[in-house]
């Protein structure tokens, strides 16, 4: 089984994940212990490399972050903002510093974009985080291709590295992504560099990322650091259902900067679970577990689990048509979206003030 951290393809059965590369499950302890996030509470979070760890240096009263990051290649869509609310919960939960890698760098080699051209992306990235509530007094907020330290790891892991290591990893690839897994690399350690002092760093992150999980341990465990702990989120498909949902087709993907015409335009096309006539869904129901519509409830927009149920039963007894669940959904969308803008506005200045050039690490002010 390959997993590709650049790609766009579902994972429709998560099994052999735990089989093959040896991720932990989630356990039901841990989800009553996280019962208040949504994430933890609905088996989105699923999947974990040594959270436990992680958990019990936080109860010892040991120094923890969280790390994570984005491409600057968009705007921020929904997987962006299912990873950020992770880290915000890791900050409130364990009062974890968050490190947050704007990785311009990757931009370069993933998509060809150059600094000038992911730099206002970079700011509007930020503005978004800070606007779903990341407490910027426990944060460190920078760009790859400024950060010093990251960057000489980057050569550092390279001199501990192989080309047949990176190929069993990520496949035959470009030399550019390869030096951008090298750096990422630097970010997911940095928390744990002697010049920053902490003890833990847990990475959420989406499955499609262990690869990079995985290569990061195996140089933590090489030059002595603590190996990094992770936990893994499900995929969320598309708005057309096909794949993930990806950067790379604007069109099938909601970004927290869209408007109130363009949620109605997209979700109006998303995928449901509805059956050919009105009178075969009234006497059958809907196929709630089809419906992408559902899943933009389940996983982002719909925190009441009692009203979650009560989508999904006038879903599958035929009381509601999709025509009519889908303007109810638009509607919750554009309202969630109208209130993160105008908080949004108002944390850009503050989105530039974190991206200033400066020396890199929780230390450095």
């Amino acid at each position: 089984m390959k997993i590709n951290p650049w790609g766009s393809e579902l994972i429709k059965d998560y099994e052999p994940l735990f089989n093959e590369f040896g991720l932990q499950h989630v356990t039901d302890e841990m989800r009553e212990r996280f019962e208040k996030n949504r994430e933890f509470r609905r088996g989105i979070v699923f999947a974990h490399r040594g959270f436990d760890d992680y958990v019990k240096a936080a109860d010892e009263g040991k120094r923890v972050a969280v790390m994570s990051g984005i491409k600057p290649s968009s705007e921020f869509h929904l997987g962006s903002k299912l990873t950020a609310e992770e880290i915000i919960f890791m900050q409130k939960e364990f009062g974890a510093a968050a490190f947050y890698a704007v990785a311009d760098n990757e931009a370069l080699a993933d998509n060809g974009m150059g600094y000038e051209e992911t730099a206002p992306l970079a700011v509007s990235n930020v503005a978004d985080l800070l606007a779903l509530g990341l407490d910027p007094d426990n944060a460190f907020v920078y760009k790859q291709s400024t950060c010093l330290p990251v960057l000489n790891f980057a050569q550092l892991a390279a001199r501990r590295t192989t080309m047949a290591t990176l190929e069993a990893l990520y496949g035959h690839q470009n030399l550019s992504l390869y030096l951008a897994v090298l750096t990422q690399a630097g970010d997911i350690l940095q928390p744990l560099f002697k010049e920053n002092g902490f003890e833990r760093v847990v990475v959420p992150v989406g499955v499609d990322q262990d690869p990079h999980i995985r290569f990061s341990r195996d140089l933590a465990a090489k030059l002595g650091y603590p190996l990094p702990a992770a936990t893994f989120h499900r995929f969320f498909r598309a708005l057309n259902g096909e794949t993930k949902m990806s950067k790379r087709d604007p069109d099938s993907m909601l970004s927290l900067s869209d408007s109130a015409d363009d949620v109605k335009r997209k979700v109006s096309k998303a995928l449901t679970g509805g059956r050919s006539t009105v009178e075969e869904q009234k006497k059958l129901g809907a196929e709630w577990r089809k419906c992408v519509v559902y899943e933009l409830m389940f996983y982002h927009f719909e925190d009441d689990d009692k009203e979650l149920e009560k989508i999904r039963t006038q879903c599958e007894t035929g009381k509601i048509m999709c025509g009519e669940c889908k303007l109810k959904r638009i509607k919750k969308i554009q309202d969630y979206l109208k209130k993160h803008q105008e908080k949004k506005k108002k944390l850009m200045p503050k989105a530039e003030e974190l991206l200033e050039e400066r020396a890199c690490g929780m230390e450095a002010d």
